[in-house]
């Protein structure tokens, strides 16, 4: 059975976050268990060399469209797509976010993961019609989709809260794979003594200005360095502003975008990883942080004490500066370690493990549906 996946999302410059991590787990999860020759993906031309070196075992459909990435998007979905799925005879399609365009009718199963509804809970982070947008395309996706996959309970019971009309009862949780072996291990650059790391994109609703704050009030009592990995966004401006008024930039890196070899290695010469994010629909950087044995501090907000089974060491509120520098020092400081067992948090996530599960609710669809119900 061919199985096509919608690959049109992801940006040129990766901004996509933990979506596309995400997919690229997926992707290497159905290689690892022999099903890859079963799939077919679509992407854009504008990322198929990139793919096409990193999974080489890949069917990959390559397609063109001019514009903006929104409007090309948009256009492949809601044109091409349904002409190359019969085509090349997909049997059952997936969207790994909750963009699928509009079309009017695609004769197969289709599945589809919207990921999470930032928007509705952050509004003042989008313009209005940006939530307009926004809003329309979850109510046809979610309408149009046969299955709809929870990253989370949390996104599963919020969905349902918004949309309950156009989930029904076609919703279930899976929780999204992690790669907790990356293969190689590369430094991005040369990085002398310890650091505390946090792997997240500079959105407001990552609240890293907190993180900033928090480390600012300690930087001369620990040797350590902050180091935040991740695509700049719209909450950089703020810090840019405090790092310049405390003269902090020595010791606070920012490495922007960098290879999944990089990161490893930033993970494997951490001494504490933290995230301070205010909305998380998954969370998958502090899972990889613990199942690397790394402490890890977390906010408690939304699905993280979920995904990290309640065994992270845990701040509230999200935004109290105060309450997270205290807690760092005492990790830091005691030499607090993790209280699970990190084998069966690898267990639980391993990207081999749910792609397989993935491939089997592909193959069983309508079967998924009437269980569901």
């Amino acid at each position: 059975m061919k199985i096509g996946v919608d690959l049109s999302f992801i940006r040129p410059d990766h901004t996509n976050g933990g979506t596309e991590s995400c997919i690229k787990n997926l992707i290497y999860g159905w290689i690892n268990i022999g099903r890859i020759k079963d799939f077919v993906f679509f992407v854009h031309e504008d990322i198929y060399e990139e793919y096409i070196k990193l999974y080489p075992e890949c069917y990959f459909i390559r397609y063109q469209c001019r514009g903006s990435h929104k409007v090309r998007t948009t256009y492949f979905q809601t044109f091409l797509l349904p002409r190359l799925i019969k085509k090349y005879e997909v049997k059952v399609l997936y969207y790994p976010t909750y963009t699928s365009g509009y079309y009017f009718n695609i004769n197969i199963p289709v599945v589809v993961n919207p990921h999470d509804i930032q928007f509705k809970f952050f509004p003042e982070y989008f313009s209005w019609f940006k939530r307009f947008y926004l809003n329309f395309g979850y109510i046809h996706s979610l309408k149009r989709g046969d299955l709809i996959i929870a990253i989370s309970n949390y996104v599963r019971t919020t969905l349902e809260q918004h949309y309950p009309k156009e989930c029904g009862d076609k919703i279930i949780t899976v929780y999204d794979p992690v790669d907790f072996d990356k293969g190689r291990y590369e430094s991005p650059y040369h990085l002398e003594g310890p650091y505390i790391l946090s792997v997240s994109s500079i959105q407001k609703h990552k609240n890293m200005i907190t993180l900033v704050k928090s480390f600012a009030r300690i930087a001369l009592r620990i040797p350590h360095k902050l180091v935040i990995v991740g695509c700049k966004g719209n909450g950089m401006v703020e810090i840019k502003q405090y790092l310049k008024d405390n003269g902090l930039s020595d010791r606070i890196i920012f490495t922007d975008y960098i290879k999944s070899e990089e990161i490893a290695w930033l993970y494997s010469h951490a001494d504490l990883y933290v995230t301070t994010s205010l909305y998380e629909g998954f969370g998958m950087t502090p899972i990889e942080a613990m199942g690397r044995g790394i402490p890890t501090i977390s906010s408690n907000a939304t699905s993280l004490p979920e995904v990290t089974l309640n065994k992270a060491f845990y701040y509230e509120p999200a935004e109290d500066d105060l309450i997270l520098s205290e807690l760092i020092l005492d990790v830091l400081g005691n030499g607090r370690t993790v209280n699970y067992n990190i084998a069966d948090l690898v267990k639980r996530y391993d990207k081999d493990v749910i792609a397989a599960k993935l491939y089997d609710l592909f193959c069983n669809v309508k079967k998924v549906r009437k269980s569901v119900h």
